[in-house]
């Protein structure tokens, strides 16, 4: 065995015991849960190095900090009532990496199951009249318990590295349709959604039951904006993607076009409503001579196979103006409206 063991009683005061083959990994150990402030309990077995504490979820976070990720993979823990390890409890051996995510997944659960999270509402525009909005993309939040926000790139990453990005991909489209609907929104409805998640006939089902049902918000209304799909390698996977939620009534938005898979030949074999330009290819779009040439042909080739051309990233009136010029069909970004709670007050947008 290459790793340290450990071993912790889960509730009460307790102890945490470390017994190793890596004597190096050890010693580490040991000095930084001194100098961290645990009280050490004297063993007589010398091979045995125990120290006092409260509780897992305490010391935990404690041994995350001090360890490297690499270490994390190598320090195993065994949490149990017992006072002593029982040769039976080595079959629970988990390494601290696991834990953290166990706990990350118990956290995330319970926002889902309390659903502790909402929606805000960022409009999208006509490039040609800025103050018209024609639909908004819906993004999620999740809430503490003190009630703050917990950033989309947070929440996303822990889904991932819990495996629960079904389950959250599912809540934000549920709570995107449920806001839509409590603000009588009749504009089109962007929703995130991973093709991963929905890209199996069961999966799609299951999202559309959980998702539109109870906002019973009209197919027409809403559009599934695909994102990371540059991450997918088969262009037929797509597109029969694409062409199921068509069946649907549903349209289809490509999100972050211009990076990766996403290229003009994969534009035409997939055949979206929309693409959305990736901001990277926005950002100085007006000194960069070079992205106003790929834009131009983007818009060209997109306008060629009806598709409209959303540009994300809008953070200046010489960015929407030049985009304008080149023939994008819409416009969102700071410059257009922030994320919010609420849809647009009726009257022109400040732009």
């Amino acid at each position: 065995m290459r790793h340290m063991n450990v071993f912790q009683p889960v509730k009460g005061l307790g102890h945490i015991f470390f017994w190793y083959d890596n004597w190096r990994l050890a010693a580490r150990v040991r000095s930084r849960m001194l100098a961290a402030g645990f009280v050490e309990y004297p063993l007589q077995d010398e091979r045995v190095h125990c120290f006092l504490c409260d509780d897992f979820e305490t010391c935990l976070p404690v041994l995350s900090n001090f360890l490297s990720e690499r270490e994390k993979r190598q320090v195993s823990v065994l949490m149990a009532d017992s006072a002593k390890p029982d040769i039976f409890d080595f079959g629970r051996l988990k390494t601290i990496e696991s834990h953290e995510t166990q706990l990350l997944a118990l956290w995330l659960g319970d926002m889902l199951m309390d659903r502790r999270y909402r929606s805000l509402m960022q409009p999208i525009v006509h490039a040609k009249n800025q103050h018209q909005v024609m639909g908004y993309e819906f993004l999620i939040r999740g809430l503490h318990t003190d009630g703050t926000d917990i950033p989309a790139p947070s929440l996303f990453a822990t889904a991932e590295q819990c495996e629960m990005l079904y389950a959250l991909d599912m809540a934000a489209g549920e709570s995107a349709t449920r806001t839509a609907k409590l603000h009588d929104v009749t504009e089109d409805v962007f929703v995130n959604v991973l093709p991963r998640t929905i890209g199996d006939e069961a999966g799609l089902d299951a999202w559309l039951q959980a998702v539109m049902a109870a906002a019973e918000i009209p197919p027409e209304q809403i559009v599934f904006e695909l994102v990371e799909s540059q991450q997918l390698s088969d262009a037929g996977a797509l597109k029969r993607l694409v062409q199921k939620l068509h069946d649907q009534g549903i349209r289809v938005a490509m999100d972050d076009f211009g990076s990766g898979f996403n290229n003009l030949v994969g534009l035409v074999e997939v055949a979206p409503d929309f693409i959305k330009l990736d901001k990277s290819l926005v950002d100085d779009v007006s000194t960069d001579r070079r992205k106003w040439n790929l834009i131009a042909n983007i818009v060209d080739s997109a306008k060629d196979s009806d598709i409209e051309v959303i540009a994300e990233g809008i953070e200046d009136r010489e960015t929407a103006e030049l985009l304008t010029e080149v023939g994008v069909d819409y416009l969102q970004g700071y410059h257009i409206g922030f994320p919010q709670d609420c849809p647009v007050a009726h009257g022109p947008i400040a732009v």
